[in-house]
């Protein structure tokens, strides 16, 4: 993160402003927020960026998706004027008013307060909203955080609630006759093509379709699902039901908190076939796909699981084939590995630890997946040892999630979309100083867990500069575990720990690690993740086009994650990845980008990559 702007050290706390609001601040709180809230729309309407940089504290932020920037964008006070200034013009933001969320005062820690003001308006292509977050900074309300959102494009309203379809009467062909046609494109070719067929291909096929935009899933798999299916039998999601909702078609109120891999993959199929999208099973696309200028088209075939091929021009590609591409990445062949005759599997091979019962097993690996297989060899009477490269960020999910995501997505929490916006309203930035504040309590409520892992010989971390998992997650996606179990286990000693490296296969069945210690193991897994982007767009739109791929994941100078929803590098073609919930939030976000491109307010999507120094989308 050297490359990274100078990041803010500490949260606005009271001492720090020195102000701390009291009750009798309650009656002001309206008349507060209306004066910021008109500040910013005398501001937007005079084209003023210069009155709107002094709008915000000295050290604040404003983030914003597409509404006035064209993209993610996190710009911080030295140079709001400038991007306002440049987009302002542009954008003619106006007609701000409260939005149903009323300005309240919230104190996210003791020594911290904002007055959260939730506000909507519209802008030049559609309606938006926003959040500031304000503070009394030298005698002035000035916003900490802003964050404006594009909700919508104007004339064109997602077909739901009140813009639903009408639905037909006396129809000639059954219901299921004509979505079998639609879905073969016999008529017109689809606007879209999306590669991957999992929770994130499907959540933007969704909001493509409400938008009146044809797409395509293609995917490997014989079902919708089988990329969770077909994996290890114990998968269970770790993040609870309340934040893992798809877009358009929310889990039922009975749904467990944490969902087996097995239940999700099935609604995954039903989400399908509730949403009438368009999808084909058991599909890929050939190599020879080639974006011609002139039409600015991707002509691409597309093979069928009955051999048949199809010819399509597509107006986009988004690949949503996974964080890693989909494509299993093992570690360098060991020394004298050739000699070893167990059984050497990465992950996604690994079925169930029931075919081992009685046998020794080497898991190579210390985050989720690792942990989940050695809880699974465990359960089946495995002698399991767990082999650490590297120290793991752990929380146990009964205390850590509750202090995450409690009060945004639970039992009685705040509508999802609310909740979604409110929870993108903060910086990465801001929410790092935030985990920093929460990891040591988080820590201290575990603590008996986390000392028996290090008596068992297992490296832990607070993560980098002591913010737990986020910035691990938006830096590199991995490193850390979520503890249903599997630390426990370690703490009693039902899973081994092993430090450090293999160094050699040094017998029919003996690992040599760099310690010097041997063991012999029946079956080695290597949880070892995925290989990258480069490969999938290789093995998708062609090699070709390697070269052009901008970086993907990993935080930008301004905190916001790379590649993803935005350019790309490759003409018209898109990376879409995540969990369920970034799968939900950003899946509206890539679908009005496309929206808009295709309407013709966006020349291409290469106007997201530039003007990154002042907010000029141009």
């Amino acid at each position: 993160m050297s490359s990274l702007a100078y990041l803010p050290t500490t949260l606005p706390t009271h001492e720090l402003l020195g102000f701390a609001p009291t009750a009798d601040l309650a009656h002001e709180v309206e008349s507060i927020a209306q004066t910021w809230l008109t500040s910013f729309a005398v501001a937007s309407a005079k084209g003023d960026g210069a009155g709107f940089a002094k709008l915000f504290a000295e050290d604040g932020f404003w983030r914003d998706i597409l509404a006035f920037t064209n993209d993610y964008r996190t710009i911080r006070t030295p140079k709001i004027a400038k991007a306002a200034s440049d987009r302002f013009p542009i954008v003619k933001a106006k007609d701000f008013v409260f939005a149903v969320t009323k300005p309240a005062i919230g104190h996210p820690f003791p020594d911290v307060s904002f007055l959260s003001v939730h506000f909507e308006f519209s802008t030049a292509v559609g309606p938006a909203y926003g959040i500031a977050n304000l503070i009394r900074e030298k005698g002035q309300w000035v916003a900490y955080t802003c964050f404006t959102l594009l909700e919508g494009v104007h004339d064109n309203p997602a077909k739901v609630g009140p813009n639903r379809s009408h639905g037909t009467h006396n129809d000639k062909v059954s219901y299921d006759t004509r979505l079998e046609q639609e879905a073969e494109f016999t008529s017109a070719d689809p606007e879209v093509l999306i590669i991957g067929g999992g929770h994130n291909g499907l959540s933007v096929a969704a909001q493509l379709k409400v938008l009146g935009v044809t797409s395509l899933v293609v995917d490997k798999q014989k079902r919708v699902g089988d990329n969770w299916r077909l994996r290890y039998k114990s998968l269970s999601l770790h993040d609870p039901v309340y934040a893992n909702h798809l877009a358009h078609f929310p889990f039922p109120a009975n749904w467990p908190v944490f969902t087996p891999a097995g239940k999700l993959a099935n609604f995954l199929e039903s989400y399908v076939d509730v949403l009438e999208l368009s999808v084909w099973c058991s599909s890929e696309i050939l190599p020879g796909a080639k974006y011609d200028e002139a039409t600015k088209l991707w002509n691409v075939q597309i093979k069928r699981g009955d051999g048949s091929v199809r010819s399509f021009a597509v107006k986009k590609i988004i690949l949503a084939t996974g964080l890693g591409g989909g494509k299993a990445k093992m570690p360098a062949p060991w020394k004298g590995q050739e000699q070893f005759e167990g059984t050497l599997v990465h992950s996604s091979g690994h079925g169930t630890g029931e075919s081992w019962k009685g046998k020794r097993a080497l898991v190579v690996g210390a985050c989720t997946s690792a942990h989940d297989i050695c809880v699974d060899f465990a359960q089946n009477d495995v002698d399991v040892t767990m082999l650490q490269r590297s120290s793991t960020y752990v929380m146990t999910v009964k205390n850590g999630m509750p202090m995450m995501v409690g009060g945004l997505f639970g039992e009685n929490t705040p509508p999802t979309d609310l909740a979604d916006r409110i929870g993108e309203s903060n910086p990465k930035f801001v929410v790092k100083l935030m985990h920093q504040r929460i990891i040591p309590k988080l820590a201290l409520a575990d603590k008996e867990l986390l000392d028996g892992l290090e008596k068992a010989g297992f490296q832990t971390t607070l993560g980098p500069d002591g913010s737990g998992f986020i910035m691990m997650a938006l830096e590199k996606a991995g490193g850390y575990y979520f503890s249903t179990g599997g630390s426990e286990m370690i703490a009693r000693g039902e899973i081994k720990v092993q430090q450090g490296e293999i160094a050699e296969f040094s017998g029919r069945k003996t690992v040599t690690f760099k310690d010097g210690s041997k063991k012999d193991f029946d079956v080695i897994v290597c949880a070892t993740g995925y290989h990258g982007f480069p490969d999938t767009v290789a093995a998708t739109v062609g090699p070709q086009y390697v070269e052009n791929l901008l970086p993907i994941w990993g935080l930008d100078s301004e905190g916001e994650i790379r590649g993803v929803c935005r350019e790309s590098g490759i003409p018209q073609t898109f990376i879409f990845v995540g969990n369920l919930s970034a799968a939900r939030v950003n899946s509206k976000v890539l679908a009005l980008t496309i929206k808009q491109q295709l309407l013709g307010v966006w020349d291409t999507a290469e106007v997201q990559a530039r003007g990154l120094t002042n907010g000029n989308g141009h």
